[in-house]
């Protein structure tokens, strides 16, 4: 079966049904076939994980051995996956399957498997979905089933978060296509002005400059932004800028002002600045939308190493991690949440904090968990959230409240059980992880809750 032959076998899994033409053909082409005849073995209880498996053709029955007795587990037929929770728990199989009728499948190598989430990240909630639901049946007293549905929990979790990464990046990468088409578009309008040596070379420096001042710009409080955004929008509506307000968030969220266009306007000259900023603003917008594209796959690159880290797998590499930067970051990644004003962020940063050694991605994990957390406990009526840090004997204590209604005193003793809510359908982490991967730091994490505010503490060695 050639490679296009597998695309179309493909397509007709429900969970690729979503995926695109050049997604389909890169599962396929790495990938291999396998042929296994009826009543021949497929997999062995306790062989190491292999790869997620497709069955493109017939029917296989997997058993679990229990005691002396052989228990029928699954019967899975063309279309049905497995290896999918073995993998995000780098777990041996728990149940051994034959192949009932001649049986064809389709394997992707663990290595290959973990690429995949990042080359079609929409197919991280599927999966986990399916391997939560697997975990279920697994209900007997042993540590390994036991381990299996607290993964299937983890994997549901982790679930709800990849997709805000994953959709944003869809979103940009299309407003992105536009953006170059209208690029190109001014380009051309700015090269019918005959333009002098000079001012070509003016030109070509303005997206560098830009770029320059983006990367190297602080952030912005939200009053100052917003000050910033009126005085460019008036600035460029004097001017005459089509879409002058539109255009004013991009140009600041470059790190662009208004002494900088003034720049512009100087060498360019009054005759070439509405072309120009035209241009210009479409030159900006597409390093912005490559931006939030950057980060949205670098998001569930960091939710993929996150999930293998938290499962046991592969440790994470610890490096030099500043707290502030990832907090900050936590709170860029959960902008469209805090977007409608409901919320208030309040920040009480002890800057002179060191850099600690640790894992990075780790972390940003538990600040995300945790600032979610203080979202949901706040409810559509919102309310304020602040993050906190200081030194404390030694160690460094950063701190996430809300002023939300408090957790009941009878839930408290619950509030570490994997992916415990008191919230429906909560999203996260939950707090069981955070605690593990706290703990694998060397450092310890509390919860102090009345009402009228709950307030999270992280305590790390500095």
């Amino acid at each position: 079966m050639g490679s296009e032959d597998i695309v179309t076998a493909l397509r007709r899994v429900s969970l690729f049904s979503r995926l695109t033409d050049e997604q389909l053909r890169w599962i396929a082409d790495h990938g291999r076939q396998l042929h296994f005849a009826a009543g021949s073995r497929i997999a062995a209880q306790g062989d190491p994980a292999d790869g997620l498996s497709v069955i493109l053709e017939g029917s296989t029955e997997w058993t679990r051995r229990v005691g002396a007795q052989e228990v029928h587990a699954a019967t899975l037929e063309a279309g049905d996956l497995f290896g999918e929770l073995i993998l995000f728990l780098n777990s041996p199989h728990p149940t051994t399957g034959r192949a009932v009728t001649d049986v064809r499948l389709f394997r992707l190598e663990p290595a290959t498997f973990w690429e995949l989430l990042r080359v079609a990240p929409v197919l991280m909630r599927g999966l986990m979905e399916l391997a939560s639901q697997r975990s279920q049946p697994h209900e007997t007293g042993s540590r390994q089933q036991s381990e299996l549905l607290s993964a299937g929990q983890l994997a549901a979790g982790v679930a709800g978060e990849l997709d805000n990464p994953a959709s944003s990046s869809r979103r940009s990468a299309a407003r992105l296509r536009e953006t170059l088409k209208a690029v190109s578009a001014r380009a051309m309008a700015l090269g019918e002005h005959g333009l002098s040596p000079a001012q070509r070379g003016a030109l070509l420096a303005l997206p560098r400059e830009a770029a320059e001042r983006g990367r190297t710009s602080p952030l912005l409080e939200p009053v100052a932004r917003a000050e910033r955004e009126e005085a460019l929008g008036s600035w460029l509506e004097a001017r005459g800028v089509a879409e002058a307000w539109e255009a004013a968030p991009v140009l600041v969220a470059s790190g662009l002002d208004v002494a900088w266009l003034e720049s512009v306007s100087r060498r360019v000259g009054e005759g070439l600045l509405g072309d120009v900023l035209a241009w210009l603003v479409a030159a900006v917008t597409c390093d912005v939308l490559l931006a939030e594209v950057e980060r949205g796959t670098a998001r569930v690159s960091t939710l993929v190493e996150a999930m293998k880290a938290y499962s046991f797998l592969d440790p994470m590499p610890a490096q030099e991690v500043d707290l502030h930067e990832g907090l900050e970051r936590t709170l860029s990644v959960l902008g469209h949440r805090l977007a409608d004003g409901r919320v208030t962020v309040e920040r009480q940063y002890e800057r002179s904090l060191p850099r600690l050694k640790a894992e990075d991605g780790a972390l940003e994990e538990v600040w995300t968990q945790l600032v979610l957390n203080a979202l949901q406990a706040l409810g559509e009526r919102g309310g304020r959230v602040r993050l906190r840090t200081w030194a404390e004997s030694g160690r460094a204590v950063v701190e996430v409240s809300d002023d939300g209604p408090g957790i009941p005193k009878d839930l408290m003793p619950r509030i570490f059980e994997p992916f415990f809510s008191t919230k429906p359908h909560a999203a996260g982490l939950g707090l069981d992880v955070c605690r593990r991967v706290i703990e694998r730091h060397g450092g310890d994490l509390r919860v102090l809750s009345e009402p009228g505010g709950t307030r999270v503490q992280v305590r790390l060695p500095v």
